[in-house]
């Protein structure tokens, strides 16, 4: 991640970090939801917007799944998918304790 991008999260309003936040936690409900439909083009377009928040957040380790992510989904590989969403899943929470956020 930039300098300038962990500069307006740190120093932004306070709401724009609780909006990334939030944007992560329904992307990845709405993925897990899509999986439950083996909808892997939505898996696929959901791992995509995951892996630019982990780009904007500076989560190496989640933006990392969430590109194989994206690519497993392009690939129609449903229990690969599973296992990869549940990294991510587990990735961005691990980031997000470690920068002391409130974690659902």
């Amino acid at each position: 991640m930039t300098d300038g991008w962990a500069r307006v999260l740190a120093e932004g309003p306070g709401d724009l970090h609780a909006m990334l936040l939030q944007s992560v936690y329904a992307d990845l409900r709405a993925a897990f939801d899509a999986v439950e439909l083996h909808d892997v083009s939505r898996v696929a377009y959901l791992a995509h917007r995951l892996k630019g928040s982990a780009r904007l957040a500076g989560d190496e380790p989640a933006l990392a799944l969430c590109a194989s992510l994206e690519k497993v989904a392009q690939a129609g590989d449903i229990a690969h998918i599973r296992l990869l969403l549940m990294q991510a899943e587990r990735a961005f929470g691990i980031g997000l304790r470690a920068r002391g956020d409130p974690v659902s």
